[in-house]
């Protein structure tokens, strides 16, 4: 039996981005927000609605791979990539997020860019900063790992021109503390700032709130 050929073609898709407050000349921070498996970009933003106001504006990228989280109906969840194809997944996101932040006119923006990913969000997150050649100021790991392929560092990657942050919850359900302990020595390197908060596998908005001021 002869053995299929795989082959790739480069398709035009549509992604959906959300937003909290206004871009303005008052703005002082953008925050590009990536959500975990299993999330959709809308809800995911609703948790850093506190955040938003005059200084801080906020963006939630959608992943573009969407399916059933239980069954062919009901609630939907969105993913940045599967074990399946994955490389070209990774280069995909990477450059939907760049054309996203051309989009949004950052390149003139003149104050802090942080750049989070949650859970999924944090390796996805990672992968884009490295390879990126756009500025980002703060870049937060939040309950998740790093691209592992990232590693060792290039001298230029964009993960050396940012201060960096490990986010963590004392009870994430998803990760022990002990696995926590072994992703923070591995991640050396990134010279990040370790933050953890008695809580589980959430976004903490005050936190954040507390430590970008």
């Amino acid at each position: 039996m002869n053995k299929p050929e795989t082959h790739h073609l480069e398709v035009k898709r549509t992604a959906r981005y959300f937003t909290l407050g206004t871009l303005s000349p008052a703005t002082k921070r953008v925050w590009i927000v990536l959500h975990g498996f299993g999330q959709m970009g809308e809800s995911f933003i609703q948790q850093f609605s506190t955040l938003a106001d005059d200084e801080n504006y906020i963006v939630a990228p959608e992943a573009l791979n969407k399916y059933y989280l239980k069954s062919s109906i009901g609630t939907v969840g969105a993913t940045w990539m599967t074990k399946e194809d994955r490389l070209n997944e990774i280069n995909d996101y990477c450059a939907y997020l760049d054309q996203l932040y051309a989009a949004l006119n950052l390149q003139q923006f003149n104050g802090e860019i942080i750049a989070l990913g949650f859970s999924q969000g944090a390796s996805t997150v990672t992968r884009w900063v490295h390879q990126s050649s756009y500025r980002f100021s703060k870049l937060v790991v939040y309950a998740g790992e790093v691209g592992a392929e990232v590693f060792p560092l290039s001298e230029n990657s964009g993960l050396r021109k940012t201060k960096n942050y490990f986010v963590y919850g004392t009870r994430d359900e998803f990760f022990s503390p002990e696995t926590f302990n072994l992703m923070i020595e591995k991640y050396t390197s990134l010279e990040a700032e370790i933050v953890s908060f008695e809580g589980t596998h959430v976004i903490n908005p005050q936190l954040l709130a507390q430590l970008f001021k």
